[in-house]
């Protein structure tokens, strides 16, 4: 028995040490990446003059500016009121808060695993502290995964909206390889990020007044709404 609890403790450690050494690469990656997509969205929010473009620094929040920008741009061009700014944001926070419940019971899992190594507890005492967590994870992973599909659904057809809207040329070049390989994403943002190729010409007036979408920033007389 003991060595079972011996064999758990060290396999979590060299698991727990090989995660932190292969991690480093892959955080510094997703740092760049982040970087680059915030930057993008906020530039072409700010351009178009939409509310508030700093929430594309915003974990979980970015999601309104990606909605927001698919908005503006069905109604620029098509005239209709979308509603993807809302869906997103809510679906985001939803995903979110599974995830860190799920998170954190797999933490539980993993604490018990440990305490019952290091203290030599009974393996039935510890299977036991463990069956709570492990249904709680076991529950939410169906839930988790329909709102996460649904959330990838309509923020690509979000983010189609957007490529579009940048380069009508290449947006579904840009579509497909964002679902491939998702790395690129935020370099398609970032580099056609002062483009508005598929977006109508520039008017010398706001014309969002009325009605005003609650996307539309009219404060601003920079040019950024001309085309709203």
């Amino acid at each position: 028995m003991s060595y079972t609890y011996s064999y758990i403790s060290d396999a979590l450690s060299s698991g727990l040490l090989f995660g932190v050494f292969s991690g480093v690469p892959t955080t510094l990656i997703g740092i760049a990446t982040y970087v680059l997509s915030a930057l993008g969205l906020y530039t072409i929010a700010k351009r178009r003059g939409l509310n508030h473009p700093w929430l594309a620094w915003i974990p979980v929040a970015s999601a309104w500016i990606v909605g927001s920008l698919s908005d503006q741009y069905r109604y620029v061009v098509n005239g209709e009121n979308k509603s993807k700014r809302k869906v997103l944001l809510t679906l985001n926070i939803i995903t979110t808060v599974l995830s860190l419940v799920m998170v954190a019971c797999g933490i539980g899992m993993v604490a018990q695993a440990l305490i019952g190594a290091a203290g030599g507890i009974d393996e039935e005492a510890m299977v036991q502290a463990m069956i709570g967590p492990l249904v709680g994870v076991l529950g939410l992973c169906l839930p988790l995964a329909g709102v996460a599909i649904a959330y990838a659904v309509i923020y690509y057809m979000a983010l189609y909206d957007i490529f579009k809207s940048l380069d009508p040329g290449n947006c579904v070049l840009f579509l497909v390889l964002s679902i491939v390989f998702s790395v690129t994403e935020p370099f398609f943002l970032f580099f056609n990020r002062n483009k508005d190729g598929g977006m109508p010409p520039r008017r010398p007036e706001p014309v969002c007044i009325p009605p005003e979408p609650d996307w539309c920033d009219n404060s601003q007389d920079t040019g950024n709404t001309d085309f709203l």
